[in-house]
């Protein structure tokens, strides 16, 4: 046991998890100023640690690594003091952000949600590992406007939804996929102006081709309103007029020209290392595991950002649901209009992302963690959208605790826990 070691300060997972009441490991947490959380994987965006610790006082991470922890992070006077949680078994992980995701568990951003149906659906994601999320809006006027109101209603607005993602008007209506031709629209600046005034600051990325005529007018507004421009849905050759650097590219090889050897579309843009960002689906229907492969031996490992590019129906289990007043179907496929099959979104969130793509490529998790962590964040810090966590020394406390095979999680925000016993039937707590 590490110098530090007091049984007279711990509470021994074991012990806690199966022996105790959870309500009394809350508030023994409760009335102190901070924990150690003791022998439990840490999943750094480098590498793993297996037996790793991390400690928390005042809300914020003071020291992380592995080894013996150095008494001088608090000035030697506060150690032995805090409770220690020996987590023998258990994984820290960073908040996963979903970037681009238009709903999930019923909710649709273009319908009318409200403030208190973004906090159920925030609750809902983080059982996915979800910390941060962007709402993904396709343009319409009043649906962005009740968004943003949900937004500033529900009170999430910079710590969990850092602003919202608007995927066109301004595409090539030959790549669409499940996008209606009513909300695509020609290139006009009045239009982006309309746009940015109706998105009142809360814009972070919005998706468009580079290819229609007259779209290099838009770079400059976007680039001063400190939007992030992503290239998609788009039929461009590689000597498209691109925007000014960093720019982002929306879900690689979806909804775009592909790889050529001569001509060259999209895709030879972001293997060839021309954007800042990429987006990948990786929920192995949206893009096959050779691609997600070839795509992670190309692009560089701080660039790939995972996406589920989630519609409502995910998260409710496989069935028949409605999409914009059309039938569609979530199955192992996907998220599809029922009749005529277009994929429109993925029917997995979160954990189910990364593991997917860890599985898919053969990369260890960290780095798939990261593409869903470390590299959305990283994006969101160039388009205005900063405040998330990292598990970092000097960071806020924010992060997830999973069990071993990575199926349950739950969330430490700040300074005690949230809702340790998690009440029901079957204690979260007691399954980690």
């Amino acid at each position: 046991m590490p110098a530090w070691y007091s049984k007279s300060s711990t509470l021994v997972i074991a012990e806690t998890l199966l022996y105790m009441n959870p309500a009394f490991v809350h508030n023994a947490l409760a009335m102190t100023d901070g924990f150690i959380l003791s022998d439990v994987g840490i999943l750094l965006p480098e590498r793993l640690l297996y037996e790793g610790s991390l400690v928390v006082e005042a809300g914020i991470i003071r020291w992380i690594g592995e080894g013996e922890i150095p008494q001088e992070w608090a000035g030697g006077a506060r150690i032995g003091d805090l409770p220690v949680v020996e987590c023998g078994g258990v994984w820290i992980s960073p908040p996963i952000i979903e970037l681009h995701i238009h709903g999930a568990f019923g909710y649709g951003f273009e319908t009318a949600i409200d403030g208190a149906a973004l906090r159920d659906l925030a609750a809902k994601l983080e059982t996915k590992g979800v910390g941060r999320f962007l709402p993904t809006i396709l343009w319409d006027e009043a649906a962005v406007k009740n968004l943003l109101t949900a937004i500033d209603d529900s009170g999430l607005y910079g710590s969990v939804i850092p602003g919202i993602y608007l995927e066109g008007p301004f595409i090539n209506s030959k790549r669409r996929g499940g996008i209606g031709l009513e909300q695509i629209c020609q290139v006009e600046v009045s239009l982006l102006e309309k746009v940015l005034e109706t998105c009142a600051g809360k814009l972070r990325i919005m998706t468009l081709a580079p290819e229609l005529p007259n779209i290099e007018s838009l770079y400059p507004l976007l680039k001063k309103a400190g939007v992030m421009i992503a290239l998609g849905h788009s039929d461009a050759k590689a000597s498209a007029k691109l925007p000014p650097e960093p720019f982002s590219i929306t879900h690689l090889f979806n909804a775009m020209s592909g790889f050529d050897h001569k001509e060259g579309g999209l895709a030879n843009i972001a293997l060839d290392g021309g954007a800042g960002w990429v987006e990948l689906n990786a929920d192995g229907v949206h893009v096959s595991p050779q691609a997600m492969r070839s795509a992670l031996r190309c692009i560089d490992p701080a660039s790939l950002i995972l996406t589920s590019d989630a519609v409502a129906p995910a998260g409710l289990g496989y069935g028949d649901y409605s999409y914009f007043g059309k039938a569609v179907r979530s199955d192992t496929s996907g998220v599809r209009y029922a009749q005529e099959g277009t994929l429109i979104g993925s029917s997995l969130l979160g954990i189910d992302i990364v593991r997917s793509f860890a599985a898919a490529t053969g990369c260890g998790l960290p780095q798939a963690f990261s593409c869903m962590s470390a590299n959305p964040e990283a994006l969101l810090d160039c388009a205005g959208g900063a405040g998330g966590s990292r598990l970092e020394s000097g960071e806020k406390a924010d992060f997830f605790i999973w069990n071993r095979d990575f199926s349950a999680c739950r969330r430490i925000d700040g300074r005690i826990p949230r809702d340790l016993s998690l009440g029901g039937a079957a204690s979260l707590l007691e399954r980690l």
